[in-house]
């Protein structure tokens, strides 16, 4: 069988011949109208003869609207600027031109998209000036517009990216330029060490203690110190380098300058991740200076506490030799009082009463030092001590003496268990108690014993209604001999007060009082509920 030709079976193509069929004009027009973006052709005397679809839309103008008008007319409120400079070049000369969106700042008021209404009031363009010669019509210009909208809107989000990034660099270049001037200006050593035991100084105070010239065994010691250090290969560092228990959470050590002078360190360590790794920050503060402070405070608290001794076995001693003295001369008076007293004349009978007087204060205030000096030697440790069963013997040692009359002394409610020497807390009470009862009136005299109860601590309060003490002697009366009356009013010595003064401080408590004249006077006793570590360290 014969197969057929391959003309046979095909239609003959037919070719277009635009000239022939006089529609080339036609399909340019076209062309023109469908293209994306705005095109504008000016005649020689500057009239608009073209006018595409795409710049009716953005315009809002049609196309007979704006036929035959100059390009200024058709936008009269619109200021060309360079887009104007750059029609003339071309229709006089022939110069092609493209304006950029920065240069023409919106030349030609076309409407944005509606997506870019919010951002920008016009359409951003880019606009391409070129020459077009006909055979007829001479020069022509052209104007193709371009709508760069999202590209200038791309590019100013760039350039704020930009500058936020550029401030962002200048912050953190400002930032690390203080960090590392900070470090290098400290006074302290700051290190940094890794999980492999690997050191490296931050600072130049880190750099002279563990540097080359520095001290060779402080990085072995800051090794050891670490808190992973049980893989390192290291060898524990001398005793003596270790200036404190490491149980105790403050790390002392001891390095060596190369000059040969030790500097007592005082080492804390911190911790943090980096690249999956632990680091750790060293810093190593020289403690010299604190450490010269605590010996001088030691010397001088020893050269204090030595004083105190020596001037509580002197006041011991000197009281304890006068009683021999004393009680002969006290003898020996009252033997003259009872042999020759009317026998002499009265003024002889009063030398011989104010002999017998004098030796008897003489002989109270030496049992008063006596008490006083034994206060911080003779203490007994501290323990529990029950103030009711407290008050109830003091109110029996009164009614034994006589000294005050039943319901003088009066307890207001319950009173606390405090911690404490009961022999001098009774002392303490009873002479606030007497002063109370002496100061008052014999017959209507009445103290009030009562509580009360603090977070850290207790108060107890004696009251009574005697004839007050002015506020400028509320602190002077603690003082030892300070009277605030003559002997022949009040009996006393002056070191009661000083006696429960130096008994409070003891207990690590606080002795004040409230009062008036004529008003009565509140001494309060306030006492810790936990001994400060002074007062625990004397009750042992």
């Amino acid at each position: 069988m014969k197969k057929p030709s391959p003309t046979s079976q095909q239609e003959p193509t037919q070719s277009i011949d635009l000239d022939r069929d006089g529609n080339a004009a036609e399909l340019f027009a076209a062309l023109l109208d469908t293209a994306d973006t705005g095109l504008v052709a000016l005649a020689p005397d500057r009239t608009i003869c073209h006018w595409n679809q795409w710049m009716q839309t953005r315009s809002g103008l049609s196309s007979q609207e704006v036929m035959g008008k100059a390009l200024h007319d058709v936008f009269p409120e619109t200021g060309m600027g360079r887009v104007s400079v750059a029609i003339e070049d071309c229709l006089k000369f022939g110069m092609p031109a493209v304006i950029s969106p920065s240069l023409n700042q919106g030349a030609l008021p076309l409407s944005p998209l509606p997506q870019f209404a919010a951002s920008f009031d016009r359409m951003e363009q880019s606009i391409r000036v070129h020459p077009i010669k006909t055979k007829n019509n001479g020069t022509l210009c052209s104007l193709i517009i371009r709508d760069v909208t999202l590209a200038v809107q791309r590019d100013r989000l760039l350039r704020k990216q930009a500058s936020e990034l550029a401030d962002l660099v200048t912050q953190s270049k400002r930032s690390e330029d203080r960090t590392k001037a900070i470090l290098q200006n400290t006074i302290d050593a700051i290190l940094v060490a890794s999980d492999d035991g690997t050191i490296e100084p931050l600072n130049s105070r880190a750099q002279e203690l563990c540097g080359p010239e520095g001290d060779p065994e402080l990085r072995n010691i800051i090794r050891f110190l670490l808190p992973d250090s049980d893989h390192i290969q290291i060898t524990a560092p001398p005793p003596d380098r270790l200036l404190t228990d490491l149980g105790t959470g403050v790390i002392e050590v001891l390095a060596f300058t190369k000059t040969g002078r030790t500097v007592p360190l005082e080492v804390a360590i911190s911790h943090f991740s980096a690249d999956q790794r632990y680091h750790y920050i060293i810093t190593l503060r020289d403690i010299s200076q604190r450490k010269r402070h605590e010996m001088e405070i030691q010397r001088t608290m020893a050269e204090l506490e030595r004083s105190n001794s020596e001037l509580e076995q002197f006041a011991y001693a000197a009281s304890h030799d006068l009683q021999e003295p004393l009680r002969m001369v006290s003898s020996y008076t009252q033997l003259i009082a009872r042999r020759y007293q009317g026998q002499l004349d009265d003024t002889a009978d009063e030398f011989i009463h104010y002999a017998v007087d004098g030796t008897q204060r003489m002989q109270r205030m030496i049992d008063d030092l006596l008490t006083l000096s034994r206060v911080g030697r003779h203490g007994k440790p501290f323990h529990p001590v029950p103030l009711d069963d407290l008050f109830d013997a003091i109110v029996v040692n009164f009614k034994r003496a006589g000294s005050a009359p039943e319901g003088n002394i009066v307890r207001e409610g319950h009173l606390p268990t405090v911690t404490g020497d009961a022999s001098q807390l009774l002392l303490l009470f009873q002479n606030l108690v007497s002063n109370g009862l002496k100061y008052s009136d014999p017959e209507n005299g009445r103290v009030r014993i009562f509580a009360a109860d603090t977070p850290g601590s207790y108060r107890i309060f004696v009251a009574d209604n005697g004839i007050g003490i002015d506020p400028q002697y509320h602190e002077t009366i603690f003082e030892i001999f300070k009277r605030l009356h003559g002997y022949g009013d009040y009996a006393g010595t002056g070191i009661g007060l000083a006696i429960c003064k130096k008994i409070t401080d003891r207990h690590g408590g606080i002795l004040s009082v409230t009062s008036a004249p004529g008003e009565g006077s509140t001494f309060c006793v306030e006492l810790p509920k936990e001994l400060p570590i002074v007062a625990a360290t004397e009750s042992m």
